[in-house]
């Protein structure tokens, strides 16, 4: 249904008011005035009646009632009303407005109302239709008991007509200035309204303007009417809202740009238990496809722990926190915490990293454990063995001595790649100043220290570095890092094979290359091997006298330098064998 509008309904709400404070007063003071009117007619008709009574009364004797008649006909001409007499039984023996041959043909007249009032009170009057006259009479009646007249009631009846058109000149008159006020009235309310509706538009607009965000909107309604301070409040109040929207606005981007910046990812939950916000980092934690927004958690981590840990806080506790693993080997830690108005905020930090290096730390004391405790056995029972005389005299004794010094020789071989291991690592540790260096020649020097593993198995070594190569190096670290890849290469590939050293330009940097023909590394290995103390085979390895260091070293040393080093197993082309690369920045 349509609303009617303010100036509407003020009119007709004023009109409706002025309608009642015009029309009932009107109306009472008609309805009175005309009983007053009416009062008044009957009053004059008994006062006519009167009057003719008196005339009748020093009037002679009439001979007959013709004689009676004529003399009320002729009075009744000059009174100009009707004069009529009703003899005791209802007859009528004179009327002034009928016809003598046409008075014996009257009705009855005993029955009507003023000669009935007459009788019983001596005069009465009435207002009634005459059939006779055919037209609205006051009539008053009396009792007559004269010696000079016929005994009966003697009737005036005076025309209703002048009272009538009294009433109607008073009523035309009087429901004339009453439309006229009326009309004036209509005119001042209408301006009045529109004048009151003019503030409330504005009013109106500028609310409007406010609930749609233009806080710029102001009121200008004239001071000193009954809506200017009013203005001035909704002025104020909005300009307060535009500084509390632009405060809120703000601290929102403030909040979203920290959320976005977040490494951690944050979702909302709502009382019923689904997504209702997340920043970008757990979209793509979750690979949200397209959006998470309205699904519950299970429904996009597919993890009931997640999904139960919500259902929990937001039924029971408070605070929750646990560890969930990911696919891909990632781990994170669930932080849950109600809100209390409704909700939860979950906040997924990724500790892959500190679950991993955990893990390093750990197997590196174990490790190192291991290693030292392997050999450190081995020379305390060797050593307790030649504490007796009689031992030290056999021909064991030296065997045993040997051993021994095998034994030291590799726990000085462990602390000694720690120590270097420590020394790479270090952070605060500054590089050692890089010079032009011939990677050729690192690779010879490195080479011949390992001369004597190669001769025992009988290892073919293919170099194809010319003397050309120059790299940005330190020339002690370039020498180790070849030996131990040598190293490596040497321990793991069986007699009699082949061993390939090559290098390639690649844009700024010279990828250097060592591939052997061993039995190769898993895939699944191939990301840790550069981890300390790790081994694909830990008892060939401690038995082929490895320390489980050499590749951490070179990882670290070539990484120090600028560079970076990798493992593809089995190379290319090929079914088994490994081939270790590493790049670094070629000489300008």
């Amino acid at each position: 249904m349509k609303s009617i509008r303010f100036r509407t309904r003020l009119l007709l709400s004023f009109w409706f008011i002025l309608l009642l404070a015009l029309c009932l007063p009107a109306y009472y003071i008609f309805q009175t005035l005309e009983k007053d009117i009416y009062k008044e007619a009957k009053a004059n008709a008994l006062t006519q009646l009167n009057f003719v009574h008196w005339l009748l009364e020093e009037k002679p004797a009439f001979e007959d009632n013709l004689t009676f008649d004529r003399w009320c006909k002729k009075l009744g001409k000059q009174l100009k009303y009707r004069i009529t007499v009703i003899a005791a039984g209802g007859r009528v023996i004179a009327d002034s407005d009928v016809p003598e041959n046409r008075i014996p043909l009257l009705d009855n007249h005993a029955d009507r109302e003023e000669i009935i009032g007459a009788r019983k009170l001596g005069q009465a009057s009435s207002i009634r239709y005459s059939i006779t006259l055919k037209r609205k009479l006051i009539y008053a009646a009396k009792n007559i008991n004269l010696p000079n007249a016929p005994s009966g009631v003697l009737r005036v009846a005076i025309p209703l007509s002048t009272v009538e058109t009294r009433l109607s000149s008073f009523a035309h008159r009087f429901w004339g200035i009453l439309f006229v006020i009326f009309i004036i009235t209509t005119l001042l309310s209408f301006i009045l309204a529109r004048k009151l509706e003019s503030p409330i538009i504005q009013i109106i607009q500028a609310a409007t303007a406010i609930g749609d965000g233009n806080y710029e909107k102001q009121l200008d309604i004239e001071t000193n009417t009954e809506f200017s301070r009013l203005s001035i409040c909704i002025n104020d109040m909005a300009d307060k809202i535009q500084l509390n929207v632009a405060m809120i606005t703000g601290q929102k981007q403030e909040l979203e740009a920290v959320l976005e910046g977040m490494q951690e990812g944050v979702m909302l939950l709502d009382e019923n238990g689904k997504i209702k916000a997340t920043n970008q980092a757990l979209t793509w934690i979750a690979k949200c496809v397209p959006s998470c927004i309205g699904h519950r958690p299970m429904e996009v981590f597919l993890n009931p722990e997640i999904q139960d840990a919500c259902n929990e806080i937001l039924n029971e506790k408070e605070h929750l926190r646990l560890k969930v693993p990911m696919p891909n080997d990632t781990v994170y830690e669930v932080n849950l915490v109600k809100i209390p108005d409704g909700g939860a905020v979950v906040v997924f930090h990724d500790i892959s990293e500190l679950v991993r290096l955990e893990k390093v730390r750990q197997d590196f004391v174990a490790n190192v454990s291991h290693e030292l405790r392997t050999p450190l056995t081995s020379i305390k029972g060797y050593a307790e063995t030649l504490l007796d005389e009689k031992f030290r005299a056999t021909d064991q004794a030296d065997s045993f001595v040997n051993t021994i010094v095998k034994n030291a020789n590799q726990m000085s071989n462990v602390v000694s790649d720690l120590l270097e291991l420590t020394k790479l690592q270090q952070k605060q540790q500054k590089p050692d100043q890089l010079f032009p260096v011939n990677a050729t020649t690192c690779f010879n020097s490195a080479m011949e220290t390992c001369m004597p593993m190669i001769k025992e198995k009988n290892i073919r070594i293919t170099n194809h570095l010319n003397d050309s190569i120059i790299v940005v190096a330190e020339e002690n670290a370039l020498i180790q890092i070849f030996r131990n890849l040598l190293d490596n290469a040497i321990r793991h590939s069986p007699p009699e094979t082949k061993i390939l050293v090559f290098a390639q330009k690649k844009d700024n940097n010279i990828v250097l290359g060592i591939q052997d023909e061993g039995t190769g590394i898993p895939l699944r290995h191939q990301k840790r091997i550069f981890e300390r103390f790790y081994r694909v085979d830990k008892e060939r390895s401690r038995a082929s006298g490895g320390t489980g260091l050499g590749l951490s070293i070179c990882r670290n040393a070539v990484q120090k330098m600028g560079g970076n080093i990798w493992v593809k197993s089995p190379p290319d082309d090929q079914s088994k064998g490994s081939v270790f690369y590493f790049s670094l920045r070629v000489r300008k």
